[in-house]
């Protein structure tokens, strides 16, 4: 029978050809099979890593959809081998200054910058504490130290994101789980100290790393 967990799937939500393909490239080196969760983009993503040779699933799921979007995290965790390790990479870069920005579109952002990442945690982590350990990891960025007025939302849901999961780091480090946050310091951008690839590597690290190594927060400030 197959396991419940998959410690060789890797789930990245938030599919992009940036940060996430880099990062479902590195793993897949490593014989991880991934599967993908994108509001839109997760197809184009998928068929490009596929090429590759990678084993790669994509569904479609909106955060902004919270109930939604747990649903389909539930069945994704629900079925026999899933991922031992979760990436949440999503993020709602909408621009405006925080006196101009209506609540709505703060809470919308807020959902999608910070309380996608949380549900990831609940729904994983009981079924990885169950196999005894896995991986969470959270991309954060430079905004979360230095916030920019034109991008407020980004900037206080990178700042926030960060403290969800130390506070997740917290919860389920005895249990063998290791969630982290990635910070990238820095403008990703293919062919300088900011490549995926290169960033991608932060994240094999923090997923390595022995236990006596582990940190709740990892920063890239380039190659």
């Amino acid at each position: 029978m197959p396991e419940p967990v998959d410690p060789h799937h890797l789930l990245l939500i938030g599919a992009g050809s940036g940060v996430g393909a880099g990062v479902v490239r590195r793993f897949g080196r490593e014989g991880f099979r991934s599967t993908l969760i994108s509001r839109s983009g997760a197809l184009d993503t998928a068929s490009e890593l596929r090429s590759g040779g990678l084993e790669i699933e994509a569904i479609g799921a909106d955060i902004e959809d919270l109930d939604g979007y747990r649903e389909t995290l539930e069945r994704i965790f629900s079925a026999p081998g899933a991922p031992g390790v979760v990436v949440y990479n999503a993020a709602l870069p909408d621009p405006g200054q925080i006196l101009d920005t209506t609540v709505e579109r703060l809470r919308t952002a807020h959902d999608v910058d910070v309380l996608g990442a949380v549900v990831a945690a609940q729904v994983a982590a009981p079924v990885l504490r169950a196999a005894g350990g896995g991986t969470l990891l959270v991309t954060s960025g430079g905004f979360a130290d230095n916030p920019v007025p034109a991008l407020a939302s980004l900037s206080m849901g990178k700042a926030a994101v960060r403290s969800a999961q130390t506070l997740i780091a917290a919860g389920v480090r005895e249990d063998g789980i290791h969630a982290a946050t990635i910070t990238i310091a820095g403008a990703v951008k293919p062919g300088t100290d900011f490549d995926p690839d290169n960033i991608a590597e932060l994240f094999w690290t923090a997923h390595t790393d022995s236990k006596d190594a582990w940190q709740t927060e990892y920063r890239f400030t380039g190659a």
